[in-house]
């Protein structure tokens, strides 16, 4: 089980995790049933990712953390929902974790398929938050599908991140005292890398 004080200390092993990651060095740490036997009655992670629910994107093995060090929430495209938002903030003021990454990824299947809405027309429940970032960059980047999906995937995780600082009682406060950071990226399924982007907060 890993410890942060504080979101920098968080935020560092993250990075530092990833980095095991990406390079094919991974620790694999306490992933065994003994350690989730011991954590039956409490938990203490010490950041929540919000990601999407594809089957390729899994931040315990993105990040090389063990049981109970994330609190994950994954929902396709990487979209807020009351439920989403209510874990986040239990997260926050039950668990005290003081980071929240917002991560979006390469090659997201949710914007694929936002991209393309008339051959997906029952994916409405997602796509009313992802078209209208998708609609906004086409004037710019249209011309160049990669780029346009890359730059509306990263645009969404920066929307989300930046969204999450304003709704409800529970995180606000916490960010304003700089006792909670909420960063957006972008995980690349190429390299393995994560990209964190400037906190918006």
């Amino acid at each position: 089980m890993r410890k942060a004080d504080n979101w920098q200390d968080a935020f560092k092993l993250l990075v530092e995790g990833n980095i095991a990651f990406s390079e094919g060095k991974t620790n694999h740490p306490e992933r065994g049933r003994e350690v989730m036997f011991s954590q039956y009655l409490q938990q203490f992670p010490f950041a929540a990712i919000l990601s999407c629910a594809d089957s390729r994107v899994v931040p315990e093995l993105v990040f090389d953390v063990g049981i109970g060090d994330l609190f994950t929430c994954r929902i396709a495209g990487t979209v807020l929902s009351d439920a989403v938002i209510g874990s986040i903030e239990m997260a926050v003021e039950v668990l005290d974790v003081k980071l929240i990454v917002v991560m979006g990824h390469e090659n997201c299947g949710a914007f694929r398929a936002c991209m393309n809405p008339e051959k997906h027309p029952n994916i409405k429940g997602i796509s009313w938050q992802l078209i209208p970032i998708i609609e906004e960059l086409r004037p710019i980047y249209g011309g160049n599908p990669a780029n346009h999906l890359y730059h509306s995937i990263v645009a969404n995780a920066r929307k989300v991140a930046q969204q999450l600082q304003t709704v409800g009682p529970v995180l606000s406060p916490k960010i304003k005292a700089g006792e909670l950071k909420i960063i957006p990226a972008y995980h690349s399924l190429t390299t393995g890398k994560v990209t964190f982007f400037e906190p918006i907060n």
